[in-house]
């Protein structure tokens, strides 16, 4: 028999079972199962779902594909018979294309810079007097451009002129060029064997 019955526990609301398993050797292990249940039944019934658990114990990194018409374990070993080796696994991003975008123009004031010199009044002590004294300082300020044109009246005679601000055009928001779709695909983990880890026996 596959599985032999070492010894059990009672617990509170179930019961802990110490068994032996021949599965690639003799290996000592224990569960706990229904506090009710027959021991002996209860895992024999269970015997590919141990074996699995000790092949995942035995191979913690394990990535076992599930083979069509193949149990969990025959699965295992069938990876395990085909080199213990993780497959490749890679990654593809897909960009998709992206139409082309014209450029968004506004109009605006057109401005330039304009200097004046501004005099302003401060009171400073001189010699322990105060002294009231004007200070001139040049400041530098966007202002409007302005043109002139003609102005007529309602009769469609010219009048004289008459002062307006010049426009500009200016990009609002670029120009975007037509983007293809484009797939990138890279590796994000390499074929790898995966080392077995020695089996340890449960103590009773």
């Amino acid at each position: 028999m596959a599985i032999t019955i070492n010894s059990t526990r009672e617990n509170d609301t179930d019961q802990t079972v110490y068994f032996s398993i021949d599965f690639d050797g003799t290996k000592k292990w224990h569960g706990d199962i229904p506090k009710d249940a027959d021991p002996q039944a209860h895992l024999d019934a269970m015997e590919d779902t141990l074996k699995c658990g000790i092949l995942r114990k035995q191979y913690p990194e394990a990535d076992v594909p599930q083979l069509e018409d193949k149990t969990a374990l025959e699965s295992f070993e069938a990876w395990i018979a085909g080199g213990a080796k993780n497959a490749e696994l890679t990654e593809t991003t897909v960009t998709p294309a992206q139409p082309a975008v014209d450029a968004v123009m506004g109009t605006r004031t057109k401005t330039a810079e304009e200097s004046e010199e501004v005099t302003t009044t401060e009171i400073v002590e001189v010699d322990g007097k105060m002294v009231q004294r004007e200070v001139k300082e040049t400041v530098t300020k966007q202002v409007p451009v302005t043109k002139e044109v003609p102005l007529f009246n309602e009769a469609g005679e010219e009048i004289g002129t008459h002062s307006i601000d010049e426009t500009e055009e200016y990009e609002i928001s670029p120009s975007v060029a037509a983007v293809e779709e484009k797939s990138e695909t890279v590796v994000v983990r390499a074929e790898a064997v995966v080392d077995k880890v020695a089996w340890k026996d449960t103590a009773e």
